[in-house]
């Protein structure tokens, strides 16, 4: 298989873009971001595609698409390769990354020819398949990414059903391989190891272990039973005793009921107790004490009554009029006199003399002045104020002299209730302090009377309360036969113990009943629900039967793959010698003869080297850069081992000599040539020196140059 093409569709940073490529080395140079990386990516996605499986994409499908998935292509996510197969077909892969509708592998010269149900793996067309591979394996073996040259290592499990799926044609003893998966998978399904809990062998080992639980809990129910059956019995016997102490109190009480009922018979013989009172003359009593007390006792009013003040308030008036009226006549003087001289003053001016005249103008003008602003003020104001005072006194002396009046008719009233009360209550006539008094001693009396009525009427109540509707006969009857039944339980009414009462006793009898009823009901549903022991020892009995069988079963296939496993170990020889065969052609000039013997171990695809000292070393503890020339040239061993015999694998490199000197990188690149000889390999770098190696190295159609255009010309 070669790649003659690849087309970024929609691809990281690409759009419609593509790269041809020649069947031989491929040196594709390019600076910096100038999308080595992302064409590198794009031939593995071309040709392999990614998993359409169930459930959440990985972490290393999750990261990729993270990487390369562009941002701004609405949604479209679509690389191609063209191909050219061993078997004459050209084939073109589209792969739609983003839906994974329109995937497809079409015939590149028969139109409609598709292909993609020969190379389908994890519901994705996968062109690593026509190689033997998978896209896993493809990418651990034939792709080697910028700086993960070791990777190979980190998913070496992966690569060991290809590697066997290889050796298979390898000899005779490949075939164990087959058989000891095959056996692996019987084991696996048929018995299973400690930790496959749905396996056979655990299961039975789980039968087991429930089927002896289930028998423990078998016994131990029937032993729970057998207890529950002996606590229930020395309960019925606790029941028992608790109706034997009941007979006796009862028998006991009855007894002192009788007794107690013959006492109130004999004193009420005459029949129920009768009250002589007048209830409603002893409420006439209250009320009437109850008023008088409530009554104040009015206290004489002292000062000058309504009638002083009125008086008072006429003679005020009176000399108010006086001095109102004796003012009125002396501003009216004043203003004559006050007009007569200023007329006088006015013409003495004019016709004698104005010295004269001016003087007595001014005098009649203030007498005129004084006349419109002389009220008499200093005799009115004290006559006002008094007036205003007694006008203030007159309604609070009219007002206590109202209330005084209503305390003394309402005094008056209650002294005539009490009166006719003390009358009603046969009390002869007096002060009303004797009549309230009287009225104490009377209330005194009546009350003791009540005192005594009570008393009877509660001995009275008593004796109905312990009749309860019988007679004494039926009573008498009742006591009888209670201690009879006492008798014949084996007690007597007087053996009771103090602390019983009839109706505790009953409590207790109850509360005992109902647990033992309920106990019983759950032991009958239990004596029904009861495992059975016979049963669940045959159960314990078969299924150790079947844990024998597996674990026999087991044995057995345990024995076979022990035998088989030394014929896999044959052929992982054989495998490592395969592995070791192709790097040792390789090793030498690679790494300047420096180390010219290797080692491979098959199971892990550790390597280790031999130096010209005859010792070997593991290749991890080797200089980085020539970890990667040895896993490098692994690599191309896996490769040609892991594909079909028919098929060349491509190896695709993304700066795989970045941890190289000069010298070994010549070496290394020398190497790629001659591999490219039949194998076509694809080389991103972005070193000038391999660039010029290239230019010098690179000739005729086989081999090719290849310049990106820088990220700035794009």
């Amino acid at each position: 298989m070669r790649f003659e093409s690849v087309e970024a569709y929609a691809f990281g940073p690409f759009r419609d873009a593509s790269l041809a490529l020649v069947p031989g080395l491929n040196v594709v140079f390019g600076p910096n971001e100038a999308g080595k990386s992302t064409w590198h990516a794009a031939l593995y996605a071309g040709l392999c595609g990614i998993r359409r499986g169930k459930g959440r994409a990985i972490r290393a499908d999750a990261r990729f698409e993270q990487r390369h998935r562009p941002w701004d292509a609405n949604g479209a996510w679509e690389v191609g390769v063209r191909l050219a197969l061993a078997d004459g077909r050209r084939v073109a892969l589209r792969h739609d990354l983003a839906g994974g509708v329109d995937s497809s592998a079409r015939d590149a010269e028969l139109a409609g020819r598709d292909y993609s149900n020969e190379i389908v793996f994890e519901g994705a067309p996968d062109g690593s398949r026509w190689l033997g591979l998978d896209r896993r394996s493809f990418l651990h073996t034939a792709c080697v990414r910028q700086a993960q040259m070791l990777a190979v290592r980190e998913d070496a499990g992966a690569l060991q059903g290809a590697l066997q799926a290889a050796a298979a044609t390898a000899g005779a003893d490949a075939t164990a391989a087959r058989a000891l998966a095959t056996l692996k998978g019987f084991r696996s399904e048929h018995v299973g190891s400690e930790r496959a809990r749905t396996r056979p062998l655990v299961q039975s080992r789980h039968e087991v272990e429930a089927a002896r639980g289930e028998l423990d809990g078998a016994r131990g129910a029937r032993d729970a039973y057998q207890r529950k059956r002996a606590q229930l019995t020395a309960r019925e016997e606790m029941l028992r005793a608790t109706r034997a102490r009941l007979l006796a109190v009862r028998a006991h009480e009855s007894g002192e009921r009788l007794a107690r009922i013959r006492a109130l018979s004999r004193r009420f013989e005459s029949g129920q107790p009768r009250l002589f009172d007048d209830p409603e003359l002893a409420d006439r009593v209250a009320v009437a004490v109850a008023t008088w007390e409530a009554q104040p006792m009015p206290k004489p009013l002292a000062g000058e009554d309504v009638e002083e003040l009125e008086g008072r308030l006429a003679d005020v008036e009176a000399r108010l009029d006086t001095v109102a009226e004796r003012v009125r006549g002396m501003r009216a003087w004043l203003s004559g006199a006050g007009g007569i001289g200023i007329v006088a003053g006015l013409a003495t001016g004019a016709g004698y003399s104005v010295m004269l005249g001016w003087p007595v103008a001014v005098l009649g003008l203030g007498m005129l002045a004084w006349a419109f602003v002389w009220r008499g003020a200093g005799r009115i104001r004290p006559l006002e104020a008094g007036r205003a005072g007694i006008a203030a006194e007159l309604p609070r002396r009219r007002k206590e002299e109202e209330e005084f009046a209503r305390a003394q008719r309402r005094l008056e009233e209650a002294e005539s209730v009490l009166r006719r009360a003390a009358a009603d209550a046969g009390l002869e006539g007096g002060p009303p302090a004797a009549l309230l008094d009287g009225l104490y001693d009377w209330q005194a009396r009546r009350h003791r009377r009540l005192g005594r009525y009570e008393e009877e009427q509660s001995a009275w109540s008593e004796l109905r309360r312990l009749l309860e509707d019988r007679t004494l006969e039926e009573w008498t009857a009742a006591t009888e036969r209670l201690q009879a039944e006492a008798a014949a339980h084996g007690v007597v009414s007087g053996a009771a113990d103090p602390g019983d009462t009839a109706e505790s006793l009953e409590r207790l009898e109850r509360r005992q009943r109902e647990a033992l009823e309920r106990e019983l009901g759950a032991l009958e549903e239990r004596e029904r629900n009861l495992p059975d022991v016979a049963d669940a020892e045959e159960r314990l009995a078969q299924a150790e039967r079947r844990q024998g069988e597996i674990e026999r079963l087991d044995a057995t296939l345990a024995t076979t793959m022990d035998f088989l496993a030394a014929a896999e170990l044959r052929v992982h020889r054989d495998v490592a010698q395969v592995l070791r065969e192709t790097v040792l052609a390789w090793l030498p000039g690679v790494t300047g003869g420096r180390y010219v013997d290797c080692r491979v171990d098959p199971a892990s695809l550790a390597v280790e080297v031999q130096g010209p000292d005859g010792r070997f070393r593991s290749a991890d503890l080797l200089s980085h850069g020539t970890a990667e020339q040895v896993y490098l040239l692994l690599r191309l061993a896996l490769a040609r081992h892991l594909t079909k015999p028919q098929e060349a694998c491509p190896l695709l490199l993304d700066d795989a000599l970045s941890g190289c000197d000069a010298t070994r990188a010549v070496a290394v690149l020398d190497t790629l040539l001659a591999i490219a000889g039949e194998t076509q390999v694809i080389l991103f770098t972005h070193d000038a020196d391999v660039r010029r190696w290239a230019e010098d190295h690179l000739r005729g159609p086989r081999h090719r140059l290849i310049d990106l255009e820088p990220p700035a010309a794009r």
